[in-house]
This record gives structure tokens, C-alpha cells and sequence, in this order.
């Protein structure tokens, strides 16, 4: 048994080539188990070079039917044979599953619908287009939201954290933020584990660098004991986000990070007036290919040596951080939260030193100057992407029932096919 997997206008087509029978089956199971991306939601499977079908086989389709009802969409079967069919009809499952004569009619058949909104009705958004990319855009909040950094980027980049740099906070506080930090009984078991880390209404995700690179989690449900997260470096977003916009790339491929900010830079410049240049997201969207970084080691004093310039000069990153340029986790759900300054803009209206502590040049970003970033993300499996529920309930969902399978400071080549964004439009950025 062979089977070939492609999509086909947003539909997983899967074309088993043999018998489906027992051991047919069981290779037809790994294959669905391995194939579906969390935005997969309808099917169809070409039958056409499957001449022999029992029992066992029947089980698979089941099994694939209800998987992707679960997923809210629909199962077709195309092109099934003589026998198969009679095989259908005598076991009862002829008026069960959706049988159509050809792929394209499968496709037709399982109706797959563009992006959805969720906070308001579809109405009263506003859809816009800038090159392969739909927006479809709300509003939201119209109160000021700033951004607030604690602690010091340089002393962070120049590898200089000490004891006297970690600060706590308390899961309760915090609702967007990104940064330095560790999860630990006490701040002096936490000062070596420091590592990035991203956190998501109350919930934290970190890199401990511990030597393992696997990211570790914690989401409290219920009232808050007081476990402090500690930090030496961390952007806080305080205020709502503004718009809500869902975005769909009709280029496989996606867009990149990169070119989702500056898309929605050139938007802003025409539609807010008050625009000040900073911008910060929240996007949960089903990527194309993360690319991403993390620490190797604690940027701390002690392990500095004899370390001259940042640890992200070229020829000291590869001693404190590992890098990952090659494109993984395609069809995975990632949550990243993160800022981006537009350097073309007027940035007068910012503290020099606030402003500046945001963002910094990686070397691995192999794009333009107009614009730096700084975002955490997160990749979560497990959960069927669900176009129609808000960002704030999607993030809380995963939160609560995805699997964490890996964490990363974001390069600018991360790429997302479709996905949902809150956007802050920045008035103040301040030092705490």
C-alpha cells in the first residue's frame, strides 16, 4: 500500500494506491495520524487505485470521517471501484460517507469556506487586500496602550545579569510580555536557567538552559499561590489592542514575519492618524515554517570570560545562543507575541533609552533596516485550528488542552499561511 498525500484548494488529498485491507490499513492510520496540519478540516480521499477493501479498511475511513467532522468540516470519497463500493453496501456504510465520482467533485463536495471573523459580525469588517495576502479587519479597543521594559537589553546582550538584576512577578500580572526569565523555587536557582520566554494571559513559556533545548510551561487554572516568575529582561504590554485582524496568504509558502509588519506598518501609516511608529502583536496562525533562536546558555556575568563585544555579534553568538535558519513545524499552531519599530517613522515621541531597549539586530535576520523586531513564539499541536473563535479564546484553548512542542525567539523569516492578529497601536514606552 502507497499512499500519496497532497492539498488541493485547502483540501488534504489522500490517494492510497493498493489493497485496504488489514495491513493497508494500518499504513492508511499512520498516514492520516502523520499528515493533518491544525488548519486541515476537510478531505478527500481518491480511491480510484483501491481495488480491495474490507472491514479493517472501512475502520480507517471512520476513523478519518470523524476526525475531520471534529474539525468541523466534511470527508469525501472519490472515484471508489466496483468492488469496493458492493463491499460499502453490504456492511451499511454506502449511506454513511459522501461518495462522488472525482476529486474535483470532492473538493466541491467539502466546500471549504475563506477566513472567518469571530469578535463581530463578518458586516461590520472591513476587508482589505496588499499583494497575495487577505486582511479582514475589526476594531477593538480605543484606549492607550503602552509598552513597559524592565530591566536592562544591554546588560542582557553584554552578558553581564547578576543577582541583583532578577525581579519577580506574579502570573496574575501579566497578561502579554516577553523577555528573560525562569520558573524556580528562588531566584538563585533561577539566575542559570534564565532563558527566553513568552507569556500568554497569566500562562508562562520558557527555554530553560539546562542543556536539554526543550521549552517548559506553566498555566495556572484558579487562584494565583503566589509562584513568581523571574525575570532580568522584559517587554510588558499594558492596554488593549486596537484592531483584530484575520489574514489569509494564497501563496503556499505564506508570509513572512518580516513582511506581515511591514504590510501592516504601510497600512497604519495611511489609517491612523496617530500613528507613532510602534507597533505591538499577538498572532496565533498556522505557520509555513518557524525559523527561530534561543539561548544556549544564561547571559550572565559570571560566564561572560572574556566576551568584548554582544553576545550577538557573529563571532560569539554560536557560544551563547543555537539557531535554527532551516524552516520547521510546518502546520503546526504558533502563538507569538512581539513589538516592531519602524525606523522610517518619527520616533521623537519615545524616551531614546526606552526605545532602544525593544529591539536588537540579530545576526540571522537577513532583512532590510526600516524596520526591527523582537517577538517570542510558541508552538502548539494537538488542537484543529478554529477560524471562527476569537484570538483571546483560541490562545486560552491551546493554553489549556494543546501540547507545547517548542519555543523560540522569532526570526524575521518565521512564515504563516493564515492566521489571527491583535494589534496595539503604541503611544508610550516606558522603564520601570
Amino acid at each position: 500500500m502507497n499512499i500519496a498525500v497532497s492539498r488541493q484548494d485547502g483540501v488534504i488529498v489522500f490517494t492510497p494506491d493498493g489493497r485496504l485491507d488489514g495491513h493497508g490499513s494500518g499504513i492508511f492510520d499512520d498516514t492520516i495520524q502523520s499528515a493533518f496540519h491544525d488548519d486541515d478540516s476537510a478531505a478527500v480521499v481518491d480511491m480510484s487505485s483501491v481495488e480491495y477493501l474490507s472491514s479493517a479498511g472501512i475502520r480507517t475511513l471512520l476513523t478519518l470521517a470523524k476526525e475531520v467532522k471534529r474539525r468541523g468540516g466534511i470527508m469525501a470519497l472519490a472515484g471508489v471501484q466496483e468492488y469496493p463500493l458492493k463491499v460499502l453496501k453490504m456492511a451499511g456504510f454506502h449511506s454513511v460517507f459522501t461518495i462522488v465520482s472525482t476529486v474535483p467533485e470532492g473538493l466541491l463536495a467539502c466546500g471549504k469556506d475563506g477566513i472567518a471573523l469571530s469578535l463581530i459580525d463578518e458586516l461590520s469588517a472591513s476587508s482589505e487586500k496588499h499583494g497575495m495576502v487577505s486582511y479582514q479587519v475589526e476594531r477593538a479597543g480605543t484606549g492607550t496602550a503602552r509598552l513597559k521594559v524592565r530591566g536592562s537589553l544591554s546588560t542582557l546582550l553584554h552578558a553581564r545579569i547578576t543577582r541583583e538584576d532578577l525581579v519577580e512577578s506574579m502570573f496574575s500580572s501579566i497578561r502579554y510580555s516577553i523577555g528573560l526569565g525562569a520558573l524556580s523555587p528562588d531566584a538563585e536557582s533561577a539566575l542559570p536557567l534564565l532563558g527566553e520566554m513568552i507569556t500568554l494571559h497569566g500562562a508562562m513559556v520558557w527555554l530553560p538552559t539546562d542543556g536539554n533545548d526543550t521549552p517548559d510551561f506553566l498555566a495556572p487554572v484558579g487562584e494565583d499561590f503566589g509562584i513568581p516568575v523571574y525575570t532580568a529582561f522584559n517587554i510588558t504590554l499594558e492596554g488593549p489592542f486596537h484592531e483584530y485582524i484575520s489574514f489569509e496568504s494564497e501563496d503556499p509558502d505564506g508570509i513572512s514575519l518580516e513582511d506581515l509588519y511591514r504590510q501592516l506598518f504601510s497600512r497604519a501609516k495611511e489609517k491612523q492618524k496617530d500613528f507613532k511608529g510602534i507597533i505591538a502583536l499577538a498572532i496565533a496562525g498556522i505557520t509555513a515554517g518557524m525559523t527561530g533562536s534561543g539561548f544556549a546558555r544564561s547571559p550572565l556575568r559570571e560566564y561572560s570570560g572574556g566576551l568584548k563585544g554582544t553576545i550577538m555579534d557573529e563571532d560569539a553568538i554560536g557560544d551563547w545562543c543555537s539557531v535554527t535558519q532551516i524552516p520547521h513545524h510546518t502546520g503546526d499552531t504558533l502563538v507569538s507575541f512581539g513589538v516592531g519599530v519602524d525606523t522610517t517613522a518619527d520616533l521623537s515621541s519615545y524616551d531614546p533609552v526606552s526605545l532602544h531597549s525593544l529591539a536588537y539586530l540579530h545576526p540571522a535576520h537577513k532583512g532590510t533596516s526600516d524596520q526591527q523586531l523582537h517577538n517570542h513564539g510558541v508552538i502548539f499541536r494537538g488542537v484543529p485550528w478554529d477560524k471562527n473563535a476569537p484570538l483571546e479564546k483560541m490562545i486560552q484553548t491551546l493554553l489549556q488542552e494543546a501540547e507545547v512542542a517548542d519555543m523560540r525567539h522569532l526570526l524575521n523569516s518565521t512564515r504563516f499561511r493564515r492566521g489571527k492578529i491583535g494589534v496595539a497601536y503604541i503611544s508610550e514606552v516606558t522603564e520601570e
